[in-house]
């Protein structure tokens, strides 16, 4: 099947996140690898048909006002010499956080060496890779091994962009857990807290 490039195009940035990597392009709307096919674009662009629980939401273009991407100067902490993504603001419990933007690409071309990349489809065989380009969720950090955190307050989840008609994936607050009283049940991160994902057991094995 012949290869084809999509019409859409990345729009000009006027602002970048503070710490942003001098060197890396900042998205503000999915990039899109000249290797994805038709195929992979109509599967892409399918709408999700009902009883589907895809979070159908327009997508935020950045810089988020949510998050501020931080060095860590702690050196217990694993990303020590890095970044990580921290709330600018107490962030409600299922709450959206920020766009997971990258390259989309196939998965037959994922990079092994890359810690960016994602699946958005396995079916499809379409995968997002931040690691040369993206925004300011490519810096959240697993939990494991951070101090103070025993386990995640965000996760991966699949979206229906609609203003883009396409699927993508995103950061959101964990949602409040059964045993949750106070004020737990209205922030689920805080001000000023990491936030902080589960890579996957997947992940760390691929690792070792």
């Amino acid at each position: 099947m012949a290869k084809q490039r999509t019409p859409k195009h990345q729009p000009s940035v006027t602002s970048l996140p503070q710490n942003w990597p001098s060197s890396l392009p900042y998205l503000t709307t999915p990039s899109y690898s000249p290797s994805l096919t038709k195929s992979h674009l109509t599967a892409l662009r399918t709408p999700p048909m009902p009883p589907s629980t895809l979070p159908i939401l327009p997508l935020p273009r950045g810089p988020s006002p949510l998050v501020r991407i931080t060095p860590i100067t702690n050196p217990l902490h694993p990303a020590h010499g890095q970044s990580g993504l921290f709330a600018a603001r107490d962030l409600r419990p299922g709450e959206l956080i920020v766009p997971y933007l990258g390259e989309l690409h196939p998965g037959s071309t994922t990079d092994p060496t890359s810690d960016y990349d994602l699946w958005l489809d396995r079916e499809a065989d379409v995968a997002v890779d931040a690691a040369r380009t993206g925004n300011e969720a490519r810096f959240v950090n697993d939990y494991r091994g951070v101090p103070g955190a025993e386990r995640a307050n965000a996760e991966f989840r699949d979206v229906w962009w609609e203003d883009l008609g396409e699927r993508g994936m995103a950061v959101f607050v964990l949602p409040a857990g059964k045993r949750a009283v106070g004020r737990a049940r209205t922030v689920g991160v805080g001000k000023g807290e990491e936030i902080l994902v589960s890579y996957g057991k997947g992940f760390w094995g691929s690792r070792q």
